[in-house]
């Protein structure tokens, strides 16, 4: 990280929008905490867990609890197919970020 952050002015930061075209899991942002950014990435998925976390936090924690209180074996596995089945359509958004938070949080060594 520090040899990313010599190159930035972080005085612009206060001044300027931070783009960050592939924020990932967002180090570089939230060793910046720029006053204004906008974050992209290809994973559409990654970028929905962002925005529940910013405008869903409450509904987010909720979900997340339900998924600690069915936590298992078998729940995990249930859980990683679920993108395969129909009824994956009909999740929200706030459902879509739980899931990929828990299966982030309980898969084998973590993402």
């Amino acid at each position: 990280m520090p040899e990313l952050i010599k190159y930035i002015d972080e005085k612009s930061l206060k001044k300027h929008t931070y783009y960050e075209p592939f924020i990932g899991g967002g180090a570089l942002l939230f060793e910046l905490q720029p006053t204004r950014a906008v974050i992209n990435d290809l994973n559409r998925e990654l970028i929905n867990c962002y925005e529940v976390v910013r405008d869903s936090l409450d509904d987010l924690i909720v979900e997340l609890k339900k998924h600690q209180e069915k936590n298992s074996s078998d729940y995990y596995y249930d859980m990683r197919n679920l993108d395969r089945m129909s009824e994956y359509n009909s999740l929200s958004a706030v459902e879509r970020a739980a899931r990929i938070i828990y299966l982030n949080k309980t898969c084998y060594n973590g993402l």
